[in-house]
């Protein structure tokens, strides 16, 4: 079981200018382009530095992430990982975390064991745990097509009520109410926030937190983003960089 901190590091007001940013974290802030990278590395430093709140919100696990934000020296205020299931402070205190129903990760795993996939139950620490502490199963199939086509097969023979969507090999499930515009409605309505919320994104997953929150989509994205009619950035540094 996860002990929340309560030794917490709450942002206080201060004032109009300063900023609040979320954002998504494979596509957005980390690409391929060594030199757009490092951009927006120092982007988000020259961020942090001036007194505004930068958080970094992903489908990640928590070890997954820390492990190359720590390597590539990249700062925060707040990290949300597994897509809203779990929120960090800049210490890395664990403030939130919300577990899949234990009833529906039953169901799910007697239909993953029975159809004899790739599974594993994910806690807020570890990527390997046990269903008792499961906030997110992910599925690992051999490749795009066959996901989605399992994700297909996972709901329609469950009927179990999830979040599930698809990235790369992996389907990715939290509980149904999950998603990163919950995590960031729980930093605003706790008091851990209290500036108005700016979001950057370029996926599906980001769709929620897109569609309540001001924000842009990278100019790569999901075409299902288009319907929000957001505007489009070539990247986190432009974005930052405005107004700072």
């Amino acid at each position: 079981m996860v002990k929340l901190s309560r030794n917490l590091n709450k942002w206080p007001i201060k004032g109009e200018k300063m900023r609040v940013i979320a954002s998504d974290f494979d596509n957005t802030l980390y690409v391929k382009d060594d030199i757009e990278m490092q951009k927006n590395i120092d982007s988000v430093k020259r961020f942090i530095e001036s007194g505004n709140i930068f958080m970094i919100i992903t489908g990640r696990s928590f070890s997954n992430i820390k492990k190359v934000l720590t390597e590539l020296g990249i700062p925060y205020s707040y990290l949300v990982c597994q897509d809203g299931a779990n929120i960090f402070d800049k210490d890395d205190n664990c403030i939130k975390s919300t577990l899949l129903d234990k009833n529906k990760s039953i169901i799910l795993e007697e239909y993953m064991k029975k159809s004899n996939l790739d599974y594993s139950f994910e806690s807020a620490f570890n990527d390997y745990d046990t269903i008792d502490n499961a906030v997110k199963i992910t599925v690992t199939l051999s490749g795009l097509e066959d996901a989605k086509e399992e994700l297909t097969k996972i709901i329609d023979n469950t009927k179990v009520s999830i979040y599930a969507y698809v990235s790369s090999k992996h389907i990715n499930i939290i509980d149904d109410y999950v998603n990163k515009s919950y995590a960031l409605n729980y930093l605003k309505e706790n008091n851990y926030i209290t500036n108005n919320i700016e979001v950057i994104g370029d996926d599906i997953n980001d769709f929620e937190m897109l569609s309540n929150f001001d924000g842009v989509v990278m100019e790569k994205h999901d075409p299902i983003l288009d319907k929000l009619n957001k505007k489009s950035v070539k990247s986190v540094h432009s974005f930052l960089d405005e107004n700072l």
